[in-house]
């Protein structure tokens, strides 16, 4: 669908952009989007994408940086005339290119996580550059301070953007323990139990079995797998509430 409504009104002044959800990287995301022969632009996002909740999840966002209600979005489109170019006020919000990879923002980030070893918000952001960079050590030392002092099924129940942000910490731990296939799920299924989403139900099936996801031919992947995954996920969750 999307394609088509990129091709329709794709210019520099109105786009799409699809914002995959892969732990794993751009490699498994480019096999879905050349099987589909997308040609939108796309990003791929395994550290905060997954706080939307519910996916798949769409917005419509205004040449002013406003989100819009989706339900008729295209009369909403039409009813502009000329589309207007995005204001250079909202060019400016955005990080230059490579900018949260540079040594100094790594360096301040540091710096806080050092004086503030249990603020997740710090600690997550941290971890995901460290991860980008190739230092799952020290992602790991970061993440597991910050949850050092955490009851995650207190939290869970609780509910709300705590549960949620410790959910993403458990997930960046996942991701940061790659090669210990045990952590790796434990850490997964936890921050599902945190924040269950179909989001994370996904990037846990792959975790658990990648070979059911990747190097399938034509790029499909078990579907019943991860259906399967979900729903036991789900069961799993209520019964460590009730514990």
């Amino acid at each position: 669908m999307w394609q088509e409504v990129f091709e329709k009104y794709g210019s520099d002044k109105f786009t799409v952009v699809g914002i995959a959800l892969d732990a794993e990287g751009i490699a498994p995301a480019k096999r879905y989007y050349d099987r589909f022969h997308v040609k939108f632009p796309a990003l791929v996002d395994g550290d905060y994408a997954t706080r939307f909740g519910v996916v798949p999840k769409t917005f419509f966002v205004n040449e002013h940086g406003v989100v819009m209600p989706l339900r008729n979005w295209e009369q909403q489109l039409a009813s502009l005339g000329d589309i207007r170019p995005v204001t250079d006020a909202i060019r400016q919000q955005w990080s230059a290119s490579g900018s949260r990879l540079e040594s100094a923002a790594i360096a301040r980030l540091a710096e806080q996580n050092a004086s503030q070893p249990h603020d997740l918000q710090v600690a997550t952001q941290l971890a995901s550059r460290y991860l980008a960079l190739g230092l799952t050590a020290e992602a790991r030392s970061v993440l597991k301070m910050a949850i050092a002092d955490t009851d995650a099924k207190t939290i869970a129940r609780g509910g709300g953007e705590q549960a949620a942000l410790l959910g993403q910490t458990y997930f960046q731990l996942a991701r940061a323990s790659k090669g210990n296939h045990d952590d790796q799920v434990r850490f997964a299924t936890l921050s599902y139990y945190l924040q269950p989403s179909v989001g994370f139900g996904k990037q846990i099936a792959r975790i658990i079995a990648p070979e059911k996801f990747d190097d399938r031919p034509g790029g499909d992947f078990d579907n019943q797998f991860r259906e399967g995954t979900l729903k036991r996920l789900v069961r799993e969750r209520e019964a460590w509430l009730k514990d």
